[in-house]
């Protein structure tokens, strides 16, 4: 058979079909801000490629809906806000990496069993952008990451891999983060509130704001006089143009790092799942103004 059901029977493989191939999207509510097209097309575009990849609107309660049909629509997915934990549900496997982070932001047919499988680049393209921007790895990084949600969850689990020295969730509802801090983990789980940075057992040397755009008027009111001098800022909101946080930690002095780097390698490794070779990393920096 070639048609999974709802439930996930291992049995059923998603095969897809011709009407697939050459043709990519990625899901969210809202979409209208994503930068993915751009950047993919731009991609396809620099390697030849006759392929396409479009955003797709998809609100929470049609998701039922519509994720069955996407393996036969598109040779590969990204998932972004809300949908990230949820299109678990929908695959045949899930790999090591959304399964660690709980989340998916990919979706991919896997080349050996075609199994349609659910994978996560928000973690590894963090600590990519990270890095490339530092020259420094995150190993032994005193963490405060601020959220809870699918990409909290994948940078947490990526930290965890790379061996950060320990790792603080803060979050609007604190049982949240508790339950990802049990996940993952972590070493502390709180309450978001002004002066959170205060309260961590650890002194962050590295806060992440995973927290969505809503929470802006909330991060100006972080205090961060609290960090070390050598403390790095980072929030993963490419699309906000002026970060809170980031502004609040220039003001402090602080190094920071906005979220372009972020999404220029999780986009570029998605690509790699999905072809088996890296984009032009350089053509994404340009897009991307980096």
């Amino acid at each position: 058979m070639n048609v999974d059901d709802v439930s996930g029977d291992p049995r059923l493989v998603v095969t897809g079909g011709f009407r697939s191939v050459g043709h990519y999207t990625v899901i969210g509510h809202p979409i209208v801000h994503s930068m993915s097209p751009t950047l993919h097309n731009a991609w396809f575009a620099a390697k030849g490629l006759a392929f396409s990849y479009v955003a797709l609107d998809i609100p929470p309660d049609e998701l039922v809906l519509r994720a069955p049909a996407l393996p036969f629509e598109y040779a590969g997915v990204n998932v972004t806000i809300p949908h990230k934990r949820a299109v678990l549900g929908y695959v045949d496997a899930v790999d090591p990496n959304a399964e660690a982070a709980g989340a998916a932001n990919l979706l991919y047919r896997d080349r050996n069993t075609k199994a349609w499988t659910a994978g996560n680049t928000d973690g590894d393209g963090f600590v990519a952008g990270f890095e490339e921007a530092l020259g420094e790895p995150v190993t032994g990084r005193d963490v405060l990451i601020l959220g809870a949600g699918g990409a909290a969850r994948a940078v947490a689990a990526a930290l965890v891999k790379h061996r950060a020295a320990s790792i603080t969730i803060g979050n609007r509802t604190q049982q949240t983060a508790v339950e990802l801090a049990g996940r993952v983990g972590a070493n502390q789980a709180l309450e978001l509130s002004a002066n959170l940075i205060a309260r961590c057992d650890r002194v962050p040397d590295l806060v992440i704001n995973t927290l969505p755009a809503a929470a802006e008027p909330f991060l100006a009111t972080l205090d961060v006089s609290g960090l070390p001098d050598h403390a790095i800022v980072a929030d993963i909101n490419y699309h906000v143009r002026t970060p809170a946080l980031l502004a609040h930690a220039e003001d402090a002095g602080l190094f920071t790092l906005d979220g372009r780097g972020m999404f220029l390698w999780q986009a570029a490794l998605s690509f790699d799942t999905w072809l088996g070779e890296l984009p032009d990393l350089d053509v994404g920096r340009q897009i991307l103004g980096m």
